[in-house]
This record gives structure tokens, C-alpha cells and sequence, in this order.
């Protein structure tokens, strides 16, 4: 049977999801049985209603189960401590600058000072001038907290076009202003994403719009659509580009966002189909058919083809693909004549994956990582054809991103475990490199004595798995007695590369461990590494995680009633199986905005453009496989687990806020051990944020003293 029988039985019952015992009282739960069989698999589902987030039973559920979670956190001491500690951290760097851009010899940027909630955007008259507000986003509305999700400088630099978005909704509207005289226009299209401003144009701009801004809506994200908008028109008025329906041709898919992309120093443009799936599909026409009535698109290259991005120059493209090279390839054609499959080879990863391809006015840059930690830069004369190395005086992670396309000059960003982030300058013409006007002087007490470990341990089938370990080396010690925490992602072939966190800095002072395991699904080690966890393979993901979790107890760098395991967003996969395949192994266990329920997934709104990923319950193989990474179906009543906080945000346009409830839910109900189970939900967020640094340093103290608390810190126990 391919399509599901659902049946309903409308038997709602109180319950309390706690032993008669049990010292914590969770907020009473509905149970409402409902009945799915798929291939001949029955599922029941007793909070499948939860679903339902315009429901006002639903709604005071979620309120009463924050109430709870925030009730029980207060009561944690020294979690003010930790906020009063990051706070003190985040005022030693001076200025945090952002998002570096230029045009014309101006630089544009983000930049927060000390004890500022929110980044503002600036603007600076060569890299010696002074630094000057252009958008303060905190003043843009009283009495709601906005942030600045994107912004758009014209290629004259005269005109700014600014994408806003609340509370953590994702979803932006789009805003103009002339970066001359600051004044913003009553001008605003509302859910959507901005692609930019078109070729040497102050009045002309192209965007993707979605039909509607609720996050808990599944047709907000369903055949959206892609217009140009001229200053002064009215949008109605907006000329529609490319769509679903207006270009059949395409094949474009319904939870598919269409999008068009070009190069200032491109003749040709790039029409795509976003998705999760990293094979793309494109096609490709003259720049100069933008305003035709209808653009002429012939098919560029096919997912068969196993290209994941690409970079257009003149009459140029060059690929980066995976086709018989698991840590990629870059390739090249002419798009007078292409042909993908035949492209020329200019430039092979070996056994350093390639990361990334970008471009400035005259070259090509190449970014490579090795095992996820070390990044390794080449770059290509366009006119030249040479590849040739670039020799740069940094260890660890490092971006290098070209400030714009019309010069060779670029902002580097660089970090690692044990040092922090900060930028520099590179003319990748000339190699010159130097600290630059973005990069901060600044010292960190203590920091010296952070220290790293890269590792490799074997997993549950031999396969050696990536293991970094981070700790302050006056305080450890290697018996068992350290307090470690844990983290892992393993999907989409993001790759957990290494960063300085600051904010945990606390942390590592009073002794934890911390430990990122770069699990099959990243791609630490190419693309075979991310498709041995993916789909079916999925459990490699979780089971690399356990591996890492176990050598870390076996090993004496902690204990298990001193662990703590974690994972993001899909991470939530990872951390919601390991700690349902072995709640023995981990203390505590924290989901945070996590994906927990992969049967239901695809009911979301932001579910049917994730079953490139992870798949659909259509499919037989499919659906066990995504039975198989359900953490909620892997519940088992009367099993004792850890101690568990699930974070959601309740603007949340990815991870819908009913998946983490719900497994919250079921949890509280099967638990039988004296460990607590809190949801925290967040209803000035969403998936990635959106708060304010108030919030923020909040937000993670809960989750840093509920873990000490947990782990036996005798400075996080309550009094009773």
C-alpha cells in the first residue's frame, strides 16, 4: 500500500504524564487516538492533536508546559551567574563587525557594541573613515523586536534594499532605502526573499515571493513565485519572471523555491530550483532576455550531473560537482555551447573536500577542508586558467568571501576551537594579507589555557569517525570526573567545522569537557561521508554519535552520569535516537528545536522540501527508513531516560513547534526514571533566533546550568 489509511478515534481522555511518585508534576495532557498504517505498519499516534497549533486547547498546552520548564529552571542557582559571565564576555571585544560588503571604496557592515541588543548597519568612506549609522532595526518599530536578515547594496552603491523579519519568523519583508540620504520608502513587500538588485540599476530589483508569512501555514511555502519590482511602480504591478505555473517547462515542484542568479561580469544568467537536494538542476539564458516577454531557458545540467553550485564569468561556468570525485571537482564550459557532462576538469579535491567556489573580478577561489577542521585556499586566474595555492598565516576554520565583483580584494574570516573569531584582508590578486580595518584587538583571560584534540575512533561498523575534544587543561582531569557535553549535526552534508564559542567559555573554566563528533551525514570526509547517512543509512548518523559518546566514558574524559548529549534542528535526529537507543549512556540529553518525529515530518510546512533528505512516507524503503530515525516512534513506556529539555520556537518556520511538543509529550508520559523531561518553548524566536542578546545569554544559560544541575555540579543544585 502506498498511500497511508488514516482512521481517527475521537477518544479524549485526561491525562497526567507522571508516576504517582514522581516529584515532577507536568501540566495534564490530552490523549486523542489516532490510527495510521502505512505498508501494512500500524502507528498510533496519541498526540498526533497537538498538530493542530491554531487550536486554543493546543495553545494553552504549549504556554503550560513553558510555565513549567521556566518554573523549575528558575529554581536552578547561579544561572543568573552564567548570563552576568557571557555578558562580561561579549563587552571584551570592543566592536563585532559582520557581513562585510563595498562599492566603490565604501564599506558596508554590520556592527554591535558592547551591551547592544541588536547589530545596526553601517557604512565607512574608505578603510580609514569613519564609521556611520546607516539602519538602526531596533528603532524601526516600538515595542517588537526586529532583526536585519539581509541587506542588498546596489552595484552604484546609491540604494540599500533591506530584508526584516520578526521575532525569529524567518520569513523577511522587504524594505528600500537611499544610502544617501537615509530616507527609507513607504514602499514594503511582505514575505519575501530579496535576490538583489539588477546590473548597474538604483530602481530595479528581482525577488521570491511566498504566499504567505505564517510559519504554521503548509501553503506559505508552496509555489512561490519570482518578480521584478521598479521604484515607484506599484507591486501588484510587479513583472512575474519565472514561476510553476508561468514556465511549465521547468518542472518546477510546488515546495521547490525557484530563483534566477547572475554575475556582474556574466553575459548569461542561471535559473535554479532550491531545495535540500545539493544535485541541482539549471538551466540557463542571455542576460539580455531578462525584460523579453518570455525568456528563451534551455536545460544547463541535470541532477545526474551532481552539480552543487556553480560560478559564471563572461561566457564561462564553472562547476562544482561530485561526479566520480566523492570530495568534489571543479569544472568548466562555455555556455555559448555548454555541455556538463563533458565540462573540462580544471581543478580536483583529492583528500581535501572542496567547500565551496566563489568569485571575484578576475579570479576564481577555491575553499577546501580537510576532516571538517583545517581549510586549505587555491585560487584561478580566469584569464590565466592556473590554479595556484594561497598561502595564508591561519590555522583552523577560515572563509575567505570577495567583498565585490568588481576588484580582487576579499574579507577573511578565521576561528578555531581555542582561538576567536576575527577578520582580516586579502587582495587575492597579489596575496596581500593583512589584519585589515575589521579585525579587533582583543584578550580573553584564561584562554590560553583552552586546548584541542583531534581524534579519530572507531564506530559501531570500523569506520573511523572524526572526534574533536576541547577543554581547559588546568582543569582536567583525565579520572572521569569532568562534567562533558557533546554535540553532533551529520545532515545535508554540513560539515561541523571549528569555531571559537565564547559564550561557553564559562564553562570550560569550571572544568567541562566539550566534544563535537563530525558524524556521517556532515561531510568531513566528502560526499560518500554524507550519503552514508542519509535516508536509509540514516542510523550510522546516531550510531557514530553513540561510538564518539562511549569513547569519551571508555577513555576517562568523563563518566556517564556526567554527559550530556546534543544536536540542532536535524541534529535532533542524531541526539533523539542515541538517546533512545541508549538512555543508559547519557545524563542528559538536549534536542534543541530538533526533528523528532520524521514520519509527520512532511505534513509541516517546511516538511515537503526536506524529502530530497531524508524521504517521503510514499515510498516503502522511504517510510521505514524514516520509522527507523523517528525518535518519538523509538519511545518506549516504562524505559528510564535522561534527563531531557527540548527546546522549540514558537515562530519556528522550519522545525514546526508540534514536533518537538509532541515528543515532549509522549516522553513525559513513558519516562520511568526520577529524571526531569521540560519542553522550552520560546515565543520570541524561531529556528535560528531573532532575540536580543538579553534573550539569547538567557536562552543558553538555561540549557548550560540545566546540564550542571543534572551532572552533579555542586554549584548548580537547587536547595531543594
Amino acid at each position: 500500500m502506498k498511500k497511508s489509511l488514516t482512521i481517527y478515534l475521537f477518544i479524549l481522555i485526561f491525562m497526567i504524564s507522571i508516576n504517582a511518585d514522581s516529584q515532577w508534576k507536568y501540566p495534564p495532557t490530552l490523549k486523542s487516538d489516532s490510527i495510521e498504517v502505512y505498508f501494512g505498519d500500524t502507528i498510533r499516534d496519541t498526540y498526533q492533536w497537538l498538530e493542530d497549533l491554531k487550536d486554543p486547547v493546543v495553545e494553552k498546552w504549549f504556554k503550560d508546559e513553558a510555565l513549567y520548564t521556566e518554573e523549575v529552571l528558575t529554581r536552578i542557582p547561579n544561572k543568573q551567574t552564567l548570563v552576568d559571565e557571557m555578558s562580561e564576555l561579549d563587552k571584551i571585544k570592543k566592536i563585532k563587525y559582520g557581513s562585510v560588503t563595498e562599492r566603490n571604496g565604501v564599506y558596508y557592515f554590520i556592527k554591535r557594541l558592547p551591551g547592544q541588543e541588536i547589530g545596526k548597519l553601517f557604512y565607512r568612506v574608505g578603510k580609514d573613515g569613519q564609521d556611520v549609522l546607516l539602519f538602526d532595526v531596533e528603532k524601526y518599530q516600538e515595542g517588537k523586536t526586529f532583526t536585519l536578515s539581509s541587506w542588498i547594496v546596489s552595484d552604484n552603491g546609491n540604494m540599500i534594499m533591506l530584508g526584516i523579519t520578526e521575532s525569529g519568523k524567518e520569513i523577511p519583508f522587504i524594505k528600500i532605502m537611499d544610502a544617501e540620504t537615509k530616507n527609507i520608502y513607504p514602499l514594503q513587500i511582505d514575505n519575501a526573499y530579496s535576490f538583489g538588485w539588477l546590473k548597474d540599476s538604483d530602481n530595479t530589483f528581482m525577488y521570491l515571493k511566498l504566499q504567505g508569512g505564517d510559519v504554521h501555514e503548509m501553503e506559505s511555502k508552496m509555489n512561490s513565485e519570482v518578480y521584478i519590482h521598479k521604484l515607484g511602480d506599484e507591486v501588484s504591478n510587479d513583472r512575474l519572471v519565472l514561476s510553476k505555473e508561468h514556465d511549465p517547462s521547468l518542472n518546477i515542484k510546488p515546495e521547490e523555491y525557484p530563483y534566477i542568479a547572475w554575475y556582474d561580469n556574466s553575459n548569461y544568467m542561471i535559473a535554479g530550483k532550491s531545495s535540500v537536494d545539493n544535485n541541482q538542476e539549471y538551466y540557463y539564458a542571455p542576460y539580455s532576455q531578462l525584460f523579453d516577454e518570455k525568456i528563451d531557458w534551455k536545460l544547463l545540467c541535470t541532477k545526474e550531473d551532481e552539480i552543487q553550485s556553480f560560478v559564471a564569468h563572461k561566457d564561462k561556468i564553472y562547476f562544482l560537482t561530485t561526479k566520480n570525485a566523492s570530495n568534489f571537482k571543479v569544472t568548466e564550459t562555455d555556455l555559448k555551447n555548454p555541455d556538463a557532462s563533458n565540462a573540462n576538469t580544471i581543478f580536483v579535491g583529492n583528500d581535501k573536500k572542496i567547500e565551496s567556489i566563489k568569485s571575484t573580478k578576475d579570479y576564481l577561489i577555491i575553499e577546501q577542508i580537510y576532516n571538517g577542521i583545517e581549510t586549505y585556499i587555491t585560487k584561478m586566474n580566469f584569464d590565466e586558467g592556473i590554479t595556484k595555492a594561497v598561502d595564508l598565516p591561519l590555522k583552523g576554520n577560515t572563509g575567505v568571501t570577495p567583498l565585490s565583483s568588481f576588484n580582487n580584494d576579499c574579507i577573511v574570516w578565521n576561528s578555531n576551537w581555542t582561538t576567536p573569531s576575527n577578520f582580516y584582508s586579502l587582495n587575492i590578486e597579489n596575496d596581500n594579507f593583512e589584519k585589515g580595518p575589521f579585525y579587533v584587538e582583543y584578550e580573553i583571560s584564561g584562554i590560553d589555557n583552552i586546548v584541542s584534540e583531534e581524534i579519530e575512533i572507531p564506530s559501531h561498523d570500523g569506520v573511523m569517525v572524526p572526534l574533536s575534544i576541547i577543554y581547559d587543561k588546568t582543569k582536567f582531569k583525565k579520572d572521569g570526573s569532568n562534567i562533558c557535553f557533546i554535540e553532533g549535526y551529520g545532515a545535508y552534508g554540513i560539515s561541523s567545522s571549528p569555531y571559537f564559542n565564547t559564550y561557553m567559555f564559562p564553562l570550560l573554566q569550571r572544568g567541562m569537557v566539550y566534544a563535537v563528533a563530525h558524524v556521517r551525514g556532515g561531510s568531513e570526509k566528502g560526499e560518500e561521508w554524507y550519503r552514508a547517512g542519509q535516508k536509509k543509512t540514516k542510523p550510522n548518523t546516531w550510531k557514530d554519535f553513540i561510538a564518539c559518546a562511549q569513547y569519551l566514558v571508555d577513555n576517562n574524559y568523563t563518566a556517564k552520569e556526567r554527559l550530556a548529549g546534543s544536536g540542532t534542528s536535524a541534529g535532533g535526529i542524531m541526539i533523539g535516537r542515541a538517546m533512545t537507543e541508549r538512555p543508559d549512556l547519557f545524563k542528559v540529553a538536549i534536542p534543541k528545536v530538533g526533528s523528532l518525529n520524521m514520519i509527520r515530518g512532511e505534513f509541516s510546512p517546511n516538511g515537503p522540501v526536506n524529502i530530497p533528505e531524508f524521504g517521503t512516507v510514499e515510498i516503502e524503503e522511504e517510510y521505514f527508513a524514516l520509522k527507523e530515525m523517528d525518535a518519538y516512534e523509538h519511545l518506549v513506556k516504562g524505559e528510564k531516560y535522561p534527563a531531557t529539555l527540548i527546546t522549540t520556537g514558537y515562530n519556528d518556520p522550519r522545525v514546526i513547534s508540534w514536533i518537538p511538543g509532541k515528543f515532549a509529550a509522549r516522553l513525559q508520559e513513558y519516562n520511568a526514571s526520577d529524571n526531569p523531561i521540560l519542553l522550552d518553548v520560546d515565543y520570541s524566536t524561531g529556528h535560528f533566533g531573532g532575540e536580543t542578546m538579553t534573550e539569547y545569554f538567557k536562552n543558553i544559560a538555561d540549557i548550560y546550568a540545566f546540564i550542571m544541575w543534572q551532572c552533579g555540579d555542586p554549584e548548580f543544585q537547587p536547595a531543594n
